[in-house]
């Protein structure tokens, strides 16, 4: 799956910069419960081979998440542009797949000209839990998502890369998805704070509602 966009485009903004086979860790911050990711360390077990994907060029890291669904650990290929390809990786055999519900992940896009553009994309598993990921473009020292009735997420962070000050983050976390009917008071926000714990912007997580044209 393969996803790019500038401003004028509300599709998926996501990449990251960690070399392969690094498992990240979440920043501490705000007495907020952080979310572990299954599964353990990523440095265990097989380590992944080349990208699947040749036309993904040029490519320059792999991140892994450690997030996980079974066995299979979601990881992130960034490239120029903020393209990001995303694979599932087995950490039983090696071999890189696609799972048939990728089309779960759904997003919310926040931020303006006036704010970093930003966006969360998520995905439900088996065991109820938010594979939860997502990029803003600037420098961001700390992300949470907060949710009334479930202990507050700190996410992990990674830098794009260069000279791009763009921040991933993601967590697989509990919580009720951005697509769920739900009143405002009630969803999910995304907080993104700076270098001073300054409150950069605020996201309440929510699939856009787009509305037909004509009759």
């Amino acid at each position: 799956m393969r996803t790019w966009c500038g401003w004028k485009v509300t599709a998926a903004l996501l990449a990251s910069v960690v070399a392969t086979g690094c498992a990240p860790t979440a920043e501490p911050g705000g007495g907020a419960t952080t979310v572990a990711a299954q599964g353990g360390s990523t440095a265990a077990g097989p380590g992944p081979g080349p990208w699947p994907n040749p036309s993904a060029s040029p490519l320059e890291r792999v991140l892994r998440t450690g997030m996980r669904i079974g066995d299979d650990e979601l990881l992130l290929s960034p490239s120029r542009d903020h393209i990001v390809d995303t694979a599932w990786f087995d950490t039983r055999t090696g071999r890189y797949h696609e799972l048939p519900e990728d089309e779960n992940f759904r997003s919310a896009l926040g931020g303006d000209r006036a704010l970093p553009l930003f966006e969360v994309r998520e995905r439900p598993d088996a065991d109820g839990r938010l594979i939860t990921y997502g990029f803003a473009s600037t420098r961001v020292s700390r992300a949470t998502i907060a949710q009334p009735g479930y202990p507050t997420t700190t996410l992990a962070l990674a830098p794009w890369g260069g000279d791009d000050p763009s921040t991933l983050f993601w967590a697989a976390r509990p919580g009720r998805p951005l697509t769920a009917e739900l009143s405002t008071d009630q969803r999910a926000v995304c907080t993104l704070y700076g270098a001073t714990g300054q409150v950069i912007a605020r996201l309440t997580l929510a699939e856009p509602r787009f509305e037909p044209k004509g009759g």
